[in-house]
């Protein structure tokens, strides 16, 4: 099989997939900028989200954002005096909604995102480029006009200067001086080539419609703020227009250092550089590879790297990010990048537990994950194959392990204990210790306390990696092999259910038989703790059962409990977020299983290869060049939460590289 389907890393689609402006804002771009800020709008140049924006910042790396700029009221105006709009927003009244449908000609992003449009002989051309590590981003407008019409293009930035997730309100006082605008205690400073225009009164401007919050339950609407407009004028057949803003005032001197071009010219070519580095070969790899380049940022409170867990919602988790730094950093061969990683969670080990939530200034770490350390040891032994640095095992990570294992051993907080039989319980009352568990109130619709099925494979994971680093570094434990094997044959006797896969949770004498995608952790991890029968047994009842060609559905369908879709209100979704849901990170596990223990099973490989043949096609739907977090379990073709989310995009890069790497040449 090759991977090479398409002839150009570049991502192209025309008004030939759009029909309308409502097809248009199904997708949406996303750029980033490294510190956990970043642009993104419908392709319809539109907000349908209120997190969709132009210009979001982040003012403290990477969690504390804040919306400069919604979007652009940018239009072309001909010699006959006729308005074109180039953007689209829709408003609580549809005679003030704009829609931009009929100049749209292409949208297309290789490393950065372009627009295309088109009205009477003039093409107009706009890419987006954010500053790395800056709080900078700007617009170019290239014109092809080989009729030499005059023509204006006159462009309204639509500001909210609000924290994200919080609505501008009509007391909010702006200040508008020659290129910089205050509000809300933050300066945004700009600059372009046009003229600059003050409009006589600002415009507060209310009913902003987000139909994709709508859908969701959330609230719907907002308000922005317009307060002068950059004009642009020419007629001749190649004309180049910018505009940038800068939000950091301290530093706006810079902004007349780099002009656009040298923007543009300086992130593509660290985009390519990140790529060519990761040495991955296929162009779907490629791609996802400058994906997985957008959710590493800086931590200000650690001064380190971390992974932001998805945008446009989540912030930087423990769990989500020893998962993600698999695809992440791994398989790119950032190394550093992940030694920095590491260390922050070294740093804040406590009894044996890592942070579930990185700490902002001043704020203390929140504890409540049973896996996080677990993943961490299985996070380690996937560096040391990748890098073979022992070094950084032997001298920096390796107690941290070593305090894992005693205090999962011997017990810990939130009632994670070692039993007698080998396996590790967790978990009372309204804990929510593994990736599964949610609460909404008082309700709890995914219990999971007891000995959960993924956590006591990476438990036994854990072990063997142990184990291994104690014969590399000369440091034995008498006792863990004999731990190791008790470990497995007590997993086998608990777990394995004789309908042929896994059960996912016991605690006493209960056991919960629901075929879940958890029972894939026993697959995909390094060291195996099925025979390969049982293993096989399991791979095809999860691939009957959950499969889908974006990910694996969180509850088999014949289920009772099976929620069919995730939308609606807060409740309905969270009622239906592990219900049957598919998740796209859960199919890393489930490949790499078939991968790693049948590598010559040609019936098993045709599943992995149809799973990267089709996924190719999931970069093409919601955020384009991205994975989602979730889709539907019934129909799993349209993105819900996250539009992006790392942990997706990284398990499906880990399986391409693999790939790749072991039946390629």
């Amino acid at each position: 099989m090759t991977l090479n389907r398409k002839v150009h890393m570049k991502i192209s689609l025309s008004k030939a997939n759009f029909r309308d402006m409502t097809r248009l804002e199904e997708s949406n771009y996303l750029l980033t900028n490294g510190l956990g800020g970043y642009s993104s709008l419908t392709l319809a140049g539109s907000c349908t989200r209120t997190d969709h924006a132009l210009f979001m910042a982040s003012l403290v790396a990477p969690n504390n954002r804040f919306c400069f700029v919604r979007h652009l009221d940018d239009r072309i105006t001909l010699s006959n005096q006729e308005s074109h709009p180039l953007s689209s927003q829709a408003n609580v009244n549809p005679y003030d909604s704009v829609d931009s449908t009929l100049l749209f000609d292409n949208f297309s992003q290789t490393y950065l995102p372009v627009f295309t449009y088109r009205i009477d002989g003039i093409e107009i051309t706009k890419t987006l480029v954010m500053t790395h590590e800056v709080n900078r981003l700007a617009v170019k407008y290239q014109v092809f006009n080989p009729l030499q019409q005059a023509f204006t293009l006159n462009i309204t930035p639509k500001y909210q200067f609000c924290s994200k997730g919080q609505n501008l309100s009509k007391e909010q006082e702006f200040t508008h001086q020659e290129g910089k605008i205050s509000s809300n205690n933050q300066t945004l400073a700009y600059r372009h080539n046009g003229v600059d225009s003050a409009l006589d009164t600002p415009r507060y401007e209310s009913g902003l419609f987000f139909s994709y919050d709508a859908r969701d339950g959330r609230p719907a609407t907002d308000a922005q703020m317009s307060l002068h407009t950059i004009d642009f004028t020419g007629s001749d057949t190649h004309e180049a227009f910018y505009v940038i803003f800068e939000a950091e005032e301290e530093r706006a001197a810079l902004l007349a250092t780099q002009s656009v071009d040298a923007m543009i010219d300086t992130e593509i070519k660290r985009q390519k550089t990140y790529i060519e580095q990761a040495q991955i070969k296929s162009v779907f790899g490629q791609q996802l590879v400058r994906a997985s380049e957008q959710f590493v940022v800086d931590r200000d409170s650690t001064e380190s790297k971390s992974i932001i867990a998805g945008y446009p919602f989540f912030a930087d988790w423990g769990r989500d990010t020893m998962i993600a730094l698999w695809g992440c950093n791994l398989s790119t061969n950032q190394f550093e990048d992940a030694k920095q990683i590491f260390r922050t969670f070294i740093r804040y080990e406590r009894r044996g537990v890592l942070p579930n939530l990185f700490p902002e200034a001043g704020v203390e770490p929140m504890y409540n994950t049973i896996d996080a350390s677990l993943l961490f040891i299985v996070s380690l032994y996937e560096y040391y194959q990748a890098s073979g640095d022992i070094e950084f095992i032997r001298d920096e990570a390796y107690e941290c392990m070593t305090n894992i294992y005693q205090h999962y051993r011997n017990g810990t907080d939130f009632d994670i204990k070692m039993l007698d039989n080998g396996l590790i319980s967790g978990g009372s009352g309204f804990d929510q210790l593994t990736w599964m568990d949610i609460r909404y109130g008082d309700i709890v619709p995914t219990p999971r306390h007891g000995c959960a099925v993924e956590i006591n494979a990476l438990w036994f994971n854990a072990l063997s990696i142990l184990d291994f680093f104690n014969q590399k570094l000369n440091t034995p434990m008498p006792e863990l092999p004999a731990l190791v094997e008790q470990v497995k044959v007590t997993f086998n006797d608990e777990f394995y259910n004789e309908a042929g896969y896994l059960n996912d949770w016991i605690k006493g004498g209960e056991v919960n038989q629901q075929i879940r995608p958890n029972q894939a952790y026993a697959l995909g991890l390094p060291f195996p703790i099925l025979s390969q029968e049982r293993a096989r047994s399991v791979i095809l009842t999860i691939y009957k059962e959950l499969y889908s060609p974006l990910g694996l559905r969180s509850l088999a369908m014949n289920d009772p409990e099976f929620k069919a879709v995730c939308t609606g209100s807060h409740f309905d979704r969270d009622m239906a977020y592990h219900q049957g849901t598919v998740w796209g990170f859960m199919i890393g596990q489930f490949l790499m299983g078939i991968l790693r223990q049948f590598p010559q099973d040609r019936d098993l490989l045709r599943i992995v290869e149809q799973f990267i043949e089709h996924n190719q096609d999931g970069l093409y739907e919601g955020c384009i060049g991205q994975l989602a977090e979730i889709y539907d379990g019934y129909s799993p073709s349209q993105s819900r939460g996250c539009f992006a989310q790392a942990w997706s995009v990284s398990e499906v890069l880990r399986v391409v590289k693999y790939y790749e790497q072991t039946h390629q040449k």
